[in-house]
């Protein structure tokens, strides 16, 4: 498989785990009683989350390649 497209494929993955946790922190705040729209800054808690797991997967691939 080409280098590329792993890259893509972790990214893909990435965006759905970032959907899952979107969803996730949705149904959290519906349960705890929280209102989304005045505290917006709790939806870039899965956009982050989302980013990082993607640039922690993209390091752990390299360095295993690498061995």
């Amino acid at each position: 498989m080409k280098s590329g497209a792993v890259f893509v494929y972790l990214a893909v993955g990435c965006i759905f785990l970032g959907i899952l946790m979107t969803y996730v922190t949705i149904f959290i705040c519906a349960y705890y009683g929280i209102d989304v729209s005045k505290n917006l800054w709790i939806m870039a808690i899965p956009l982050v989350g989302a980013v990082v797991l993607n640039i922690f997967f993209i390091e752990l691939y390299d360095r295993l390649r690498k061995k």
